[in-house]
């Protein structure tokens, strides 16, 4: 507050001056007075004239004998005339230096008031320094006080930062020696696999020779196995028929032992699911675990809220019913209730009312 107020105040001291010299400059070019000449004012030596008037070496020459005749009025009308002159010269010269005397009292005055003004602004000025300097000095004492207090912040900063600039080197390390384990463990996974798919290549050829042996096969000996096995075949259906029973007793067993591996196979797998969502839920940090868990939670209240805000429509819609039939309720006119004989109940037909017209109607007769 302090620091702007010091700048308004110059701020305003650099316009009055500004002011003070536009006002000068209007002044000067409207009088038209160069003030850096001062020999208009200065004291001029008399007219040659005068001294020698005046000389004490003048001599005067007297002539005896006819006086000229000169006409007297015309040489008194031109020493008049002369002296009629000096004096307008003379009063021209008292008004101009007066007008200069004017200008210059005038511009004297101005100068006081500006001296004025500025001795005024500088006390002014003076004073809110050392306000300034007051708030300034009352001021540094909270700004210590905020200092330490970043400066301790800024020790428990560097600290922190130190520590966690450790724990990120040390999970680096322990990062970096898990990708040589993984990689170590893909290259075994990746020469197993290369072992398997030449395994696989060789079992590829040999199928390839059963292949070709049971398309001789099928072209030399199928026919006759084939007629070989239908009669077999039939012998089955024949020996079927004749034990009907004991298939079926055999058949009971064999669901009985497929619904057993059946579950078996299902608990197994089960079992193997759990395992490997342990284990992912194991490498899983334990943050993202939490917030996993308060995500389910969230969703469940969603759930719970949405089951809520789905009765409390269905409360409202039966409210906003019983509301309305209660309106229609005859029992709801307070005019009915409390000057029935001058309000006399009258059915009123709403649009949702069904109108019954009495008009007589023509029944053709059937023939």
């Amino acid at each position: 507050m302090a620091a702007k107020r010091g700048s308004k105040a110059l701020g305003e001291a650099n316009q009055s001056r500004s002011d003070n010299e536009e006002l000068l400059k209007s002044l000067g070019t409207q009088l038209n007075v160069h003030f850096s000449k001062y020999d208009q004012w200065q004291r001029s030596s008399r007219n040659a004239k005068s001294q020698v008037s005046t000389g004490p070496e003048a001599k005067i020459t007297f002539k005896v004998g006819a006086v000229p005749r000169v006409r007297p009025s015309r040489c008194v009308s031109t020493s008049a005339g002369k002296t009629q002159k000096s004096v307008a010269k003379l009063e021209d010269e008292k008004r101009k230096q007066k007008e200069i005397i004017d200008v210059l009292e005038l511009k004297i005055k101005h100068c006081r008031q500006t001296a004025d003004l500025y001795r005024k602004r500088s006390t002014e000025l003076i004073e809110m320094n050392l306000d300034i300097i007051r708030g300034i000095e009352s001021q540094e004492q909270a700004v210590y006080a905020e200092v330490k207090k970043l400066l301790r912040k800024y020790e428990t900063f560097q600290g922190s930062g130190a520590a966690l600039n450790s724990l990120f080197a040390q999970e680096i390390s322990e990062v970096k020696q898990e990708l040589e384990q993984t990689t170590e463990i893909i290259q075994r996974k990746i020469k197993t696999l290369e072992e398997a798919v030449d395994k696989l290549d060789r079992k590829l050829r040999v199928k390839q020779k059963e292949v070709q042996f049971l398309r001789n096969y099928k072209d030399k000996e199928y026919p006759v196995k084939e007629l070989i096995i239908s009669k077999l075949l039939m012998e089955i259906d024949s020996v079927k028929n004749l034990n009907q029973e004991d298939q079926e007793d055999l058949e009971h067993i064999i669901e009985t032992e497929l619904g057993k591996y059946g579950r078996e196979r299902i608990r197994l797998a089960n079992n193997i699911i759990c395992k490997s969502a342990e284990e992912t839920v194991a490498l899983i940090p334990p943050g993202l675990e939490k917030m996993a868990l308060q995500n389910v939670m969230m969703k469940k209240e969603i759930e719970v809220h949405k089951i809520e805000q789905e009765n409390l429509i269905q409360e409202n819609k039966k409210l906003q019913q019983e509301v309305a039939e209660l309106i229609k309720h005859p029992k709801s006119n307070l005019r009915l209730q409390l000057f029935p004989e001058i309000f006399p109940a009258k059915e009123k037909c709403d649009p949702d009312t069904e109108v019954v017209l009495d008009i007589p109607t023509q029944e053709w007769i059937s023939l």
